[in-house]
């Protein structure tokens, strides 16, 4: 009896430990008094197209290939040519952590971690198919792309530098990110209007490891004690899309996109691991691996979207603004959760993107640059700064009926600790994207 209360007591202590550091950190739970990790799909934007992702991604209202189908379905009718077009990307990910602020001085057991991730994978392929009318145009789409990524890492230890013991080490490693299938339509209403929407299906998986050690070094009261969690969650959802294209003039576009609430249907796994070393050499074990995975619906709310550009005979301006009120995102019977905790967590935000474009018609090149910021969708304080991106790009055209373009992005953001600064966190991310067009 005594040696489960001394578990359970190890136990709280673990919980407040990890409840002091970085909220990107903490372990899942079904209760949202302790939950504290932002929901993986909520905000989160990838990106879609090395043309678009050149561009800051700004293309309401300047999408010209088959990323059209993700930005604004209505911009396929402007597509006249059969289009395949596939596409690769590549993250690579670093997480700095570093110990700041007042408690600075005393902090010299801390050590600055980093932790770095990379993934490349196959992110897009998508088919445009015309048909031939009298007057206007109808277009069909049908698309595959990766639209969220779940990647992130954690790393951050203490070390006794007189001993050199650690007394504490833990990390965290997520992957994963949601796909979407998408079939559009697109036609012409006039010479200057389109519309067109899109039905999408989404579809997905996250893995969310952490791994804790703690080192009491009493030698009466002193324990070790391993500690790892891991979640599973799957994600299978619908939802659709309508957009709208308006031309006035030669020299100006204007778009608008209606994202519908999408409702994904989760189900999700939970394991975990501890094993608890005592200085009398007393052990105990516990290892959980429940088959008996839970299941729960998430409703992702409207997300509204508008963009314009101004076209010039070689260089094209471009830029989006997006809204969406994440504090609608509302839970279904998840176990534990009250839907109106969601309200005080998450926030409204404002994504926007500007981008440009360069035609060198002697070389068939394009140059591109651009720039965007993806808010937190949760609400915090120690929030130093939001995802920010800086983007490049280059495209090719390849006997003139391909072509090749290739982007580049960096971002970063800060977090801090609610302890008067005392863990700060400092993410790079490096993404490229490599996609091939071939129109008939």
């Amino acid at each position: 009896m005594l040696k489960k209360i001394s578990l359970f007591v190890i136990f709280l202590i673990l919980c407040f430990i990890v409840n002091g550091f970085s909220q990107e950190i903490l372990p899942r739970s079904d209760s949202l008094s302790y939950w504290k990790v932002p929901e993986a799909s909520a905000g989160n934007f990838f990106g879609v197209g090395a043309r678009a992702m050149g561009m800051g991604g700004a293309q309401i209202a300047t999408a010209e290939d088959a990323s059209a189908l993700v930005y604004n379905p209505a911009l396929l009718a402007k597509i006249k040519r059969i289009e395949f077009s596939g596409a690769m990307s590549h993250q690579g990910f670093k997480n700095e952590t570093g110990f700041t602020g007042n408690f600075q001085p005393l902090s010299s057991f801390f050590q600055k971690e980093s932790i770095t991730q990379s993934n490349t994978r196959f992110s897009s392929a998508n088919i445009v198919l015309p048909v031939p009318t009298y007057r206007g145009s109808l277009v069909f789409g049908l698309g595959f792309n990766r639209m969220k990524s779940f990647d992130k890492a954690f790393h951050s230890r203490k070390v006794d530098t007189t001993t050199g013991n650690i007394l504490s080490d833990r990390s965290v490693l997520e992957t994963g990110g949601i796909n979407m299938w998408s079939l559009g339509v697109a036609i012409d209403l006039s010479p200057t209007i389109s519309i067109g929407g899109a039905v999408n299906y989404w579809q997905g998986d996250d893995d969310y490891l952490l791994d804790f050690y703690y080192l009491n070094p009493d030698e009466i009261s002193g324990y070790q004690v391993w500690w790892k969690d891991r979640y599973l969650d799957s994600y299978s959802g619908w939802n659709g899309k309508l957009g709208l294209s308006v031309q006035p003039n030669k020299y100006l576009s204007l778009g608008a996109v209606i994202d519908f609430p999408t409702k994904f249907s989760i189900d999700w796994d939970y394991s975990y691991f501890s094993d608890t070393l005592f200085s009398n050499t007393n052990r105990d074990t516990v290892i959980n691996n429940p088959n008996n995975p839970g299941h729960y619906d998430l409703y992702h709310p409207y997300s509204f979207g508008t963009g314009a550009a101004l076209n010039f005979k070689y260089v094209t301006l471009a830029g989006d603004i997006y809204f969406t009120d994440w504090s609608q995102l509302e839970p279904k019977a998840r176990e534990g959760v009250e839907p109106k905790l969601y309200k005080e967590i998450y926030q409204s935000v404002t994504r926007w993107h500007i981008g440009a474009e360069v035609v060198i018609p002697e070389f068939s090149t394009k140059f591109r640059v651009g720039y965007y910021v993806d808010p937190i969708p949760f609400k915090t304080v120690y929030l130093d700064t939001d995802r920010r991106y800086f983007t490049l790009g280059a495209g090719f055209l390849i006997d003139q009926v391909m072509t090749l373009d290739i982007s580049w992005n960096h971002g970063f953001h800060e977090f801090r600790d609610g302890w008067k600064d005392f863990v700060k966190e400092a993410y790079t991310t490096d993404k490229i994207f490599v996609g091939l067009a071939y129109r008939l």
